[in-house]
């Protein structure tokens, strides 16, 4: 009977111990992950107007507010343990539903981008804008390098850790004539996106 009081305290301290981390590693992921992009894109937008400097803030803004709220109910759970799968699976869904805030601003600010990079487009001469992106070909992963100014690892390393869309958005930053590119897994290719 004492052989089974022990291993089910063990098993509720593990439990603690395992949400516990896996709330912090969540959040610490998504926290640097947001951070990464929105570095990368304030430096690339550097020479925008102010309007899309504080546009950007307030991006950010909302997204430490989201993180203060997700901190603080990731704290609040911290004083008990879970006595059961089933809290376990509910607080599952709690961070999955935590997540989808951050993921609409995520898309909010990329969306955002794509209209400034549109916006500065129009300004060159759109016939031969138009006549360069079809002469466009799909690119080798040592070619996308060269293009983009940075190692094949790089290139690999952004499209492992980085969801499409989100790769799409960095090459667009990387390359010169702002053009993003998107691998194709049957062709191992990767193709201009506009």
């Amino acid at each position: 009977m004492y052989l089974f009081f022990v291993s089910c305290n063990k098993a509720d301290d593990l439990d603690k111990i395992v949400s516990n981390d896996l709330d912090k590693r969540l959040d610490s992921k998504i926290k640097a992950r947001v951070e990464e992009y929105l570095e990368e894109y304030l430096v690339a937008s550097n020479n925008s107007a102010n309007i899309t400097n504080q546009t950007i803030l307030d991006i950010c803004e909302r997204l430490n507010q989201i993180e203060s709220q997700l901190l603080s109910e990731s704290n609040s759970n911290e004083a008990g343990a879970i006595p059961n799968p089933t809290i376990l699976e509910q607080k599952i869904e709690g961070m999955a539903a935590r997540i989808k805030p951050l993921t609409e601003e995520i898309l909010k600010i990329q969306d955002y981008l794509n209209n400034q990079l549109k916006q500065t487009k129009k300004s060159y001469n759109n016939s031969y804008y138009q006549r360069s992106t079809q002469r466009i070909q799909p690119l080798t992963e040592e070619s996308l390098a060269t293009r983009l100014g940075v190692s094949v690892e790089a290139i690999r390393e952004q499209r492992n850790q980085l969801h499409p869309p989100l790769f799409v958005a960095w090459c667009k930053g990387k390359d010169k004539s702002g053009m993003g590119w998107e691998f194709n897994k049957n062709t191992g290719l990767y193709y201009p996106v506009s």
